[in-house]
């Protein structure tokens, strides 16, 4: 029998929130017609920016060009992106959040991270039921649903986010938190890309348990400082701590995840340079510190284009 990963249930109830298909769920809301529907934005850059989980289905992805979209899903509705009604809602999606609790880290456009520690007694409710009530007061007003994780702390607030996504609401407490990691893929864990799974492969460790169990002297031989961090919320611990207040000009400075498109960059130093730079802008925009490249997400579309979102 596996030992648990931390003694405690929820030393602290971080939840993390994230609007499922966020974009393509906006024009759903506000279209009723559209409902069950494959809904594709993204008609004004010429590459799907978002797509509902009708679109998904039918294989349409993030990136994918129109015309071979048109070809595998004929019947889906290609619509611009109206980032101005996704604002709107955004808004109102921290906003109801707020009603909850002060504590809330808007860390993009359509997902936040919140702080219920300490609300238990006030609100006469317990950590799940509140986050309960929060997704159940979120799907009702916005008209489209969002996946719920609830967690000691960001990184496996997260997973719990993804577990059981479209609409899920997942709680993952310190004592059960092995059993959750046990069969997660190491490279699914947030903060952890293509190259640190590739080394953490080389060493055996494939899923996240087995990196959670390696010992706190090996991974700081090994890893930097943020990768660290992670291992130590993979093991309970709370380190990353939640930016709070209502940042307005994370919105305004590129919270609607812009798409990139690069064309006619021919070799991997040219390719390399223009995400370093577009990267490089956003950490800026978001005063985040810059890992690295890896764990972009990159799109190619043939050989001389690509899209870094």
């Amino acid at each position: 029998m596996e030992p648990p990963l931390a003694l405690h249930a929820f030393p602290r109830a971080i939840l993390h929130i994230d609007g499922d298909a966020f974009f393509a769920s906006c024009e759903q809301s506000r279209r009723p017609k559209l409902q069950g529907r494959p809904v594709v934005t993204g008609k004004e850059r010429g590459i799907a920016a978002s797509m509902s989980y009708e679109a998904k289905a039918r294989g349409v992805t993030r990136g994918m060009r129109l015309a071979d979209i048109r070809k595998i899903c004929p019947e889906a509705v290609i619509l611009p992106s109206d980032y101005e009604t996704y604002s709107l809602l955004s808004k109102r999606f921290f906003a109801i959040v707020r009603r909850y609790t002060p504590e809330v880290e808007e860390y993009s456009i359509d997902e936040c991270f919140c702080d219920l520690t300490g609300l238990r007694r006030p609100l006469r409710l317990s950590y799940l039921q509140i986050a309960e009530r929060i997704k159940h007061a979120l799907d009702t007003a916005l008209g489209f649903t969002f996946s719920v994780g609830l967690a000691p702390n960001k990184v496996v607030a997260k997973i719990a986010s993804t577990w059981q996504k479209p609409s899920g609401l997942t709680a993952i407490s310190g004592k059960e938190l092995h059993r959750y990691l046990a069969t997660l893929p190491v490279g699914n864990v947030w903060g952890i890309g293509h190259q640190t799974t590739a080394l953490l492969q080389k060493h055996e460790v494939k899923t996240a348990l087995q990196f959670a169990r390696q010992p706190e002297a090996w991974v700081k031989q090994h890893f930097s400082k943020p990768f660290y961090q992670i291992w130590q919320e993979l093991n309970g611990v709370y380190v990353f701590e939640l930016v709070t207040g209502e940042h307005e000009t994370n919105r305004a400075k590129g919270s609607f995840a812009p798409v990139s498109t690069f064309a006619d960059l021919t070799g991997y130093p040219a390719l390399r340079e223009a995400i370093m730079r577009g990267s490089g802008r956003m950490m800026s925009m978001h005063d985040r510190p810059f890992i690295g490249i890896e764990g972009l997400p990159l799109t190619e579309h043939g050989r001389h284009m690509c899209t870094l979102a």
